[in-house]
């Protein structure tokens, strides 16, 4: 099989679980040295470590909660401290909850924006004197960054912010690093996160009509539906695409 990102070091917050772990694997597949980052889930960490490394490629798993204000020295330190280098960046870590205006306390808007908008922002800042030659940075955004849900405003704020980010480092990092930036737009995914979500009746009633209705396939998405878009962003083909929200979802939301 060919391996288009053979020798890159990729960091994938996040990369656990869930979306994260799909990414973690698939830029593994292609080539690249993996780190991830996990909020608390050591021994899920440890089993993409073993699934990585079957692969051929390099791994290291480091603990750092988006919500630390030291995490993102931390990452790309260890990151360099093994491989010298950082190729690739994919922000996928993210926290969330349902809450409206009335129900945001400072507590909840000040760890969502931190973790969702800071956390990813200085983890590029960290970074970037560490950059190869051609970095690929990969945001996360979401459906609700532009479909105006009411219980998820500080979240949806945030995805909003890290869509306008995007185009603001595809332009200040473009020419002095050859960078590419872009976000991606997903929306529900097959996940443990989704099996909580749609076990509410309520959710999932809620739910029923978008998912039926999305015109790529009357479904969810799969991780790995994400993480092959995510991966092609990552390679050398794709140097003429920056500052791009690019549709993930199935076309439940066009951007």
């Amino acid at each position: 099989m060919a391996t288009p990102l053979h020798g890159k070091v990729a960091i994938i917050t996040g990369g656990s679980r869930g979306i994260g772990r799909a990414i973690a694997l698939e830029l593994a597949t292609r080539g690249a040295n993996v780190l991830i980052t996990y909020a608390s889930a050591r021994s899920a960490a440890d089993e993409v470590g073993q699934e990585v490394e079957a692969l051929g490629v390099e791994f290291l798993a480091v603990a750092a909660a988006g919500s630390d204000p030291g995490a993102p020295k931390a990452i790309v330190d260890a990151a360099v401290k093994k491989w010298n280098v950082i190729d690739i960046i994919v922000n996928s870590a993210a926290t969330g909850g349902n809450f409206g205006l009335l129900e945001t306390t400072e507590d909840i808007f000040m760890e969502q924006v931190t973790v969702n908008l800071r956390f990813p922002l200085f983890l590029i800042k960290a970074a970037v004197p560490h950059f190869g030659v051609a970095p690929r940075i990969v945001n996360m955004s979401s459906i609700y960054a532009r479909s105006g849900h009411a219980d998820v405003l500080v979240y949806s704020a945030c995805k909003g912010a890290m869509e306008s980010a995007t185009r603001c480092l595809a332009r200040e990092l473009g020419h002095k690093y050859h960078a590419t930036v872009n976000c991606i737009n997903p929306g529900p995914v097959n996940t443990d996160l989704w099996a909580k979500t749609i076990a509410d009746p309520e959710a999932k009633e809620f739910w029923d009509a978008p998912v039926r209705e999305t015109p790529a396939a009357p479904r969810v998405a799969e991780p790995h539906d994400v993480a092959h878009v995510v991966a092609f962003l990552c390679e050398e083909r794709t140097k003429w695409t920056t500052g791009s929200v690019v549709n993930v979802n199935g076309g439940m939301l066009f951007v």
